[in-house]
């Protein structure tokens, strides 16, 4: 059974649970970033990709205070996809795709981020340095 979204509201927590670059949880509400692709942490026996734990750092030291997220859609997960800011920083989604360490999946943001992505690959960070993996477009 789909899970109910209202679009647009707001949803709001101090130091929320970080899965991994992409998905953090304020209280039982599981949140995707919305138009973010962070490179997957191990789950099981798969391992995990390269940056995977720079990415999940990363969020998790620019949520450690007030977060706020506003709800976009819901995924095929039953997630809710949102836009997010902190009390470190105005926009979580930007910040992640900005530090390389995350890019932008462009089928969702239709390219609401290009410009935070072309600072990353320009400035060579994450998966835009020199002799990294390179993240698979999306």
């Amino acid at each position: 059974m789909p899970v109910p979204v209202v679009i647009g509201v707001i949803i709001a927590c101090t130091a929320p649970t970080v899965h991994d670059g992409d998905t953090l949880r304020c209280g039982k509400t599981y949140i995707r970033l919305f138009g973010v692709d962070a490179p997957e942490v191990r789950r099981g026996k798969t391992a995990a990709e390269p940056l995977a734990y720079e990415a999940r750092d990363l969020l998790f030291s620019l949520t450690r205070e007030r977060v706020g997220c506003r709800v976009v859609e819901s995924d095929r997960y039953g997630r809710q996809v949102a836009k997010c800011w902190s009390s470190a920083s105005p926009d979580l989604n930007a910040a992640m795709i900005r530090s390389g360490l995350a890019t932008e999946w462009r089928r969702y943001s239709k390219g609401l981020y290009a410009a935070a992505q072309d600072e990353a690959r320009l400035a060579q960070r994450g998966s835009w340095a020199p002799g990294a993996t390179p993240r698979p477009a999306r």
